[in-house]
């Protein structure tokens, strides 16, 4: 079967490179799978985040709605007082 030398480096140089196929392949399929977890798992976070926005962000925005018009209520509230007694003093300089 080996009838010289060279037989047997040819021989050892096929075994080492179906070894070095057979490693490959599965670092390939690893990172197949460390990629398709990633996926996975930046899937989740993106979930995640788009329930805190909705939970933190999109509350604050609406508290920030009710604070403005809390505040126009008030200014309102502020002008009608100062209206009603502008005209409390304009009445009451008549008599």
């Amino acid at each position: 079967m080996f009838a010289t030398s060279g037989d047997i480096l040819n021989m050892s140089l096929a075994i080492g490179f179906i070894i070095l196929v057979i490693f490959l392949s599965i670092l390939i399929f690893y990172a197949i799978m460390i990629l398709r977890d990633t996926a996975k798992v930046v899937d989740d976070v993106s979930e995640v985040v788009s329930k805190v926005h909705k939970t933190i962000v999109e509350q604050s925005l609406m508290l920030k709605l009710c604070l403005k018009i809390e505040l126009g209520i008030r200014r309102r509230q502020r002008n009608l007082k100062n209206n009603l007694f502008k005209r409390e003093l304009v009445i009451s300089s008549l008599f």
